[in-house]
């Protein structure tokens, strides 16, 4: 069952360690979900979401965070936060506060 995520701006979220191993190889994040034993592996912009979230946040402040490491405009850097956002929800990966 395909969860419904509708994020905004203002939606407070952090990151749900009780369900994951987490380790840092070099700057990417590995994670293993403990319930599933799935492995997941993200990018450096991926990583740099999770080390942002290490503290609940609205989706607009990890927004600025990510405009001022990467070359990206607000709107676009909205956009595709959300997105990736949206999918680390459906791995059950962030919470919604």
């Amino acid at each position: 069952m395909e969860k419904e995520c509708s994020l905004t701006s203002n939606t407070l979220i952090t990151r749900n360690e009780e369900k994951f191993l987490v380790s840092h190889i070099g700057d990417e994040v590995v994670m293993m979900d403990i319930s599933k034993g799935v492995y997941i592996g993200m990018n450096s912009v991926g990583s740099n979401i999770w080390n942002i979230l290490a503290e609940a946040l609205p989706v607009k402040d990890i927004v600025v965070s990510l405009t001022n490491i990467y070359d990206i405009s607000p709107g676009q850097c909205e956009t595709e936060t959300i997105a990736y956002l949206e999918q680390m929800l459906e791995q059950d990966m962030l919470i919604i506060q």
